[in-house]
């Protein structure tokens, strides 16, 4: 709970869709997918955040390759990943 509260917005999505991955995740290539819906609104819900603050840094992290998002699942970059949480 701590890592949630101290960290910057990147920092919360990174950290929850982590620990998401390693409970839910299939690694594919580097990355571990997580396979289920999960919307934007329902991910600023469990983070505290808005929903469109939360879709800006979705993106952000996609443009980096940190991240790979279709409707359906998102997939994050193992390694990178964890870089940015150190």
């Amino acid at each position: 709970m701590e890592k949630l509260v101290f960290r910057d917005l990147r920092g919360k999505v990174l950290y929850f869709l982590n620990r998401l991955s390693k409970k839910f995740g299939i690694e594919e290539n580097g990355y571990q997918k997580i396979d289920f819906p999960l919307t934007h609104q329902e991910l600023a819900n469990m983070i505290g955040a808005t929903r469109e603050a939360v879709s800006l840094t979705l993106q952000e992290l996609s443009n980096e390759g940190i991240l790979v998002t279709s409707r359906r699942m998102v997939m994050i970059h193992i390694e990178k990943a964890m870089e940015e949480l150190a």
